[in-house]
């Protein structure tokens, strides 16, 4: 990535700890488990009933209740962690030039849940009977426009639809934009939530713990899933500076590629997770001796924890035993689309503030998975710059490179 330096000044989260970005942070770093039965369907018949919920969350006051129900889940928490995101900023009643602002956001289940009770409903009682206000927010982009409507950004507008990986490309995508000089601000980042269609994919192919997740654990037995909304505000670096900003990090650069092995498992011997992070530095123009810290995709599933442990040995060798390594989705659970999202708005955070959150519930090391995790308690640590791994089916991979600002 060359160009413009891309900062990050604006954070705004929401997951299963938390409602907002302070209350996740504190969370994550308090090793709180957001993990439980799931409540927002019927599970009865599922091999696991377990999923990270976001809790109960208020109306954006800019919307009129019947307007804010109108609004999916998904469209929902990602105007909140947007608002929250530019409030962090400074940027609110910003005058900079509206089309110069962009939004850019992963895509995953936008209103699939209600979209699911619909389709229930024509099938008992009749199309004519099934209201149709459940279908109107069906589109996968809608958060994005909603977002973007909302906070009048009239610049470059995007959804990304990678699977896993969405909000992890979404971050580099708008990155590149303002480092192209294409925007001057862009929000970036992913919203997705709960519904049968994904919570009953991955029970059919055996991918769940029946029990809180434990990635790089010996005795992990697969994912539990998870909603989340992460939000960031990216700027071009001088301009932030100009304006006296906080800034987070600084996004260096990111890495997209397709592992075009197999549609659900993993490369094994890590060479795609390897090539991956290389190219994150390559754009990054960051040698690995300078990484000193890897917010792993860490899904707990058998094969992902190894396929990506021995990726990242191959790209750091020993010094693979001394970079502390970190899987939020043991409290958050597997945020599918918007969980390179929130994975991003952490590694901003731990460069930030010089903390590594655990990776909870852990039990035994794994021969096969030989890195530093950070196991069960939080590790302070200065950290110069940071990795973030976003590993989706279909192969379709990214990786993100961030670092301290001085």
């Amino acid at each position: 990535m060359s160009g413009r330096r891309v900062a990050v000044t604006g954070i705004g989260m929401m997951s299963a700890v938390g409602t907002t970005r302070e209350a996740v942070w504190n969370g994550l770093v308090s090793g709180q488990c957001g993990i439980a039965d799931v409540t927002l369907f019927d599970t009865a018949g599922y091999r696991s009933s377990k999923a990270a919920e976001i809790p109960a969350y208020g109306r954006d006051a800019a919307f009129s209740e019947k307007a804010w129900r109108r609004l999916s889940r998904s469209d929902q928490i990602a105007v909140i962690a947007s608002r929250e995101a530019l409030s962090d900023s400074g940027m609110v009643d910003t005058d900079m030039a509206r089309d110069r602002m962009g939004v850019i956001l992963g895509s995953g289940t936008a209103d699939l849940m209600r979209n699911e009770e619909w389709f229930a409903d024509m099938r008992r009682r009749g199309i004519r009977r099934a209201p149709p206000s459940k279908i109107f927010d069906h589109f996968p982009n809608t958060p994005c426009d909603v977002v973007a409507t909302c906070f009048g950004f009239e610049g470059l507008k995007s959804s990304v639809l990678s699977a896993c990986s969405s909000g992890t490309v979404a971050v580099g995508y708008a990155a590149d934009a303002i480092a192209s000089g294409q925007l001057d601000v862009a929000l970036a980042g992913a919203s997705d939530v709960l519904c049968r269609l994904t919570f009953s994919g991955f029970n059919a192919l055996r991918l769940v713990d029946k029990e809180p997740c434990r990635p790089f654990c010996r005795t992990r037995q697969g994912m539990n899933l998870g909603e989340a909304a992460a939000i960031l505000v990216l700027e071009d670096l001088a301009h932030a500076r100009r304006r006296g900003a906080h800034v987070y990090a600084e996004i260096a650069g990111y890495g997209v590629r397709c592992e075009a092995y197999h549609p659900t498992a993993p490369e094994p011997e890590g060479k795609a997770v390897a090539a991956l992070i290389e190219e994150a530095l390559r754009s990054a123009r960051v040698s690995a001796d300078a990484v000193d810290h890897v917010n792993a995709h860490g899904t707990a599933t058998p094969q992902n924890d190894q396929a990506e442990a021995r990726g990242i040995r191959r790209v750091f060798g020993e010094r693979a035993r001394h970079i502390p390594v970190t899987s939020i989705k043991s409290m958050v659970g597997h945020c599918l689309a918007a969980a390179g999202a929130i994975e991003a708005a952490t590694l901003a955070l731990s460069i930030a503030r010089g903390v590594v959150p655990p990776t909870i519930g852990f039990r035994e090391p794994d021969p096969e998975c030989d890195v530093d995790l950070v196991a069960n308690e939080a590790r302070r640590v200065p950290i110069s710059c940071g990795v973030s791994t976003s590993l989706a089916f279909g192969g379709n991979d990214a990786a993100l490179v961030m670092r301290r600002v001085v």
